[in-house]
């Protein structure tokens, strides 16, 4: 059996307030909630710090505008950066993608990219995407389709992955991250990787995302299995409640289990697996 020295992509998708209010239950939004994101991103960036693990973290494009500290918040961006780690757009504004129209998501997808890398001061190109809700989940091509998405393919044109792909590689993205389920899975005939795959479709990375959080069981997984590659998500803002699985006690189990293990396992960027021409 080959042994791969396996890497692990973390992705924090990191909502900042416009993010928080357009949220699934938006009417739950108030200043601590806000305050305690924050919070626990600093936290967060400290603890990888300390195990020397680097990764990314998907932002709004609204939190790097010019405005009013927390509910924008440009430098804090430019930290996370200048710690190394990857910036990935989350939307300008956390939109639900199937919801809208084709140029409305071109709006986004482009301001978003712009405004974080001016928050950067263009050091690092985004070039990542993290679809907001998850959304689109719906896949007609590979045989998945999600109710849940509330507007599908062929009445909504967005709510449809091939299409937010073919979006991504007009505004210059290189990679997004993906959640769907094919019949198949659905169904039970088939098993799902619970970290999900990595790959090429159409010049644009795919990093599949079946398992947000951490904590023993995904850390027995990827100890036990023989991947070459792993993608966890989590939430900054779930690292403070003790009933997630992404929160801080299952964070420092997986990290103390991963990098203290005798097997070869490396944290990376989303962007350090993109083929270099």
């Amino acid at each position: 059996m080959k042994i791969f020295k396996k890497k692990i992509v973390l992705i924090w998708d990191f909502d900042g307030p416009i993010g928080l209010i357009n949220s699934s239950l938006p009417y739950n939004f108030h200043f601590k909630t806000l305050e305690s994101e924050i919070a626990n991103l600093r936290v967060i960036l400290d603890v990888l710090d300390q195990y020397d693990v680097k990764c990314c973290f998907a932002v709004t494009g609204f939190s790097a505008e010019e405005g009013l500290y927390p509910y924008t918040f440009p430098e804090l961006i430019k930290e996370i950066y200048s710690r190394g780690h990857e910036i990935a757009s989350h939307s300008w504004r956390h939109e639900w993608i199937p919801l809208f129209e084709v140029k409305q998501v071109e709006k986004s997808l482009e301001r978003s990219k712009n405004t974080l890398e001016r928050a950067i001061e263009g050091k690092q190109n985004v070039v990542g995407f993290v679809p907001p809700h998850n959304r689109p989940m719906t896949w007609m091509r590979r045989g998945a389709f999600s109710l849940g998405d509330r507007r599908i393919f062929p009445f909504a044109a967005t709510g449809d992955n091939e299409a937010l792909i073919r979006l991504l590689k007009d505004k210059n993205y290189k990679w997004v991250r993906v959640s769907y389920s094919n019949v198949l899975h659905k169904l039970g005939f088939r098993s799902t990787k619970m970290t999900g795959r990595i790959f090429y479709y159409k010049d644009i990375l795919l990093l599949e995302n079946h398992y947000p959080g951490f904590g023993k069981q995904v850390t027995d997984y990827i100890l036990r299995t023989n991947f070459p590659t792993y993608t966890l998500s989590a939430h900054p803002l779930m690292f403070s409640f003790k009933n997630k699985k992404e929160n801080r006690a299952n964070f420092f189990y997986m990290l103390e289990h991963l990098c203290k293990s005798d097997q070869k396992i490396e944290f990376v960027r989303p962007s350090d697996l993109l083929a270099r021409d």
